[in-house]
């Protein structure tokens, strides 16, 4: 009897720290692409010397043409300028911050990619 209550705390008291290392959801509409968009976090140190403690996004375009990115900011929490389009050259990696501020539960950021023209 006592083991499988231990087993069932030992689990219980767990699941919090599976759950804060869980990937935040980074909404992604692509259009085919061969990009990668990872979640940078809000580091504690600079990277580079920038983007200490914002949250950012790293995408990697791993295509043969030029592909612009842009951030869907919600009107409510987009603050008075709009998100700025950025380009991202074949074969390379840009590291942007994500405008706006989104409470818990909300996606960690929509990003919206299509080819250069």
């Amino acid at each position: 009897m006592f083991r499988p209550l231990s087993t069932l705390c030992g689990l219980a008291l767990a699941l919090p720290l599976f759950a804060q290392n869980a990937e935040p959801e980074i909404i992604l509409h692509q259009e085919g692409l061969q990009i990668d968009v990872q979640p940078m976090g809000k580091p504690l140190q600079a990277l580079d010397g920038e983007l200490l403690g914002v949250r950012a996004v790293k995408v990697i375009n791993h295509g043969e043409q030029t592909v612009v990115c842009e951030f869907q900011v919600p009107a409510e929490v987009r603050s008075t300028t709009p998100p700025v389009p950025f380009r991202i050259a074949p074969g390379a990696q840009v590291v942007e911050r994500v405008p706006g501020d989104y409470a818990p539960g909300q996606p960690y950021a929509e990003l919206r990619c299509s080819h250069a023209p």
